[in-house]
């Protein structure tokens, strides 16, 4: 953010007085949504080209079981093309408070922790999208999912279990329990 300050204060002073309205934050987080699921589906799509995912992506898939941890192991080149320019590039173009950015960016981290963690925790967003896309690395690129659909990257996590929990848990039973795998055939 300290590197950015400059880029930022050419487009508007992130550090001005008056607090963006509600109404405007929301925007504001939709416009920075819309564009990290786009940059980061596309960059994140071009990191599994195999020269690309040789050199640069594999470090981050390393890992194929869930942790928090991992959301940001990644290649120095990795983590500012798919990482931290779909995250910041929504501030820039919106000229956005210092206030909305820090609050977007703590949103990302929370959802990129929480997408690698494995866990499928109550009233927060599901990790199964992500959980899948590091055990078929040819699968589940986006954030959303939105491009995924679009693009069909989606078409084997939608056959899956994982896919059926995929959703919103609205209690402290675990999805794993209510919709358990498929027993394995020997």
């Amino acid at each position: 953010m300290v590197l950015l300050y400059p880029i930022c204060k050419l487009r508007r002073d992130p550090c001005r007085r008056e607090l963006p309205t509600f109404h405007w934050f929301l925007l504001e987080l939709a416009v920075f949504t819309l564009i990290e699921e786009v940059m980061f589906y596309y960059s994140h799509r071009l990191l599994h080209h195999p020269k690309l995912y040789k050199k640069i992506h594999k470090k981050h898939h390393e890992w194929t079981a869930p942790i928090g941890v991992i959301s940001l192991y990644a290649h120095p080149i990795e983590h500012v093309v798919s990482n931290m320019l779909p995250a910041v590039v929504g501030p820039l173009v919106m000229g956005s408070h210092l206030s909305s950015i820090v609050v977007w960016s703590s949103l990302a981290l929370v959802i990129t922790t929480i997408s690698h963690c494995g866990y499928h925790l109550p009233f927060l967003p599901s990790p199964e999208f992500h959980d899948y896309h590091h055990l078929k690395f040819n699968q589940c690129y986006g954030v959303l999912g939105v491009l995924d659909h679009l693009h069909g990257t989606d078409t084997l996590f939608k056959q899956t279990k994982a896919y059926e929990r995929h959703t919103l848990l609205l209690s402290l039973t675990p999805l794993s329990e209510s919709i358990p795998d498929s027993p394995k055939m020997e």
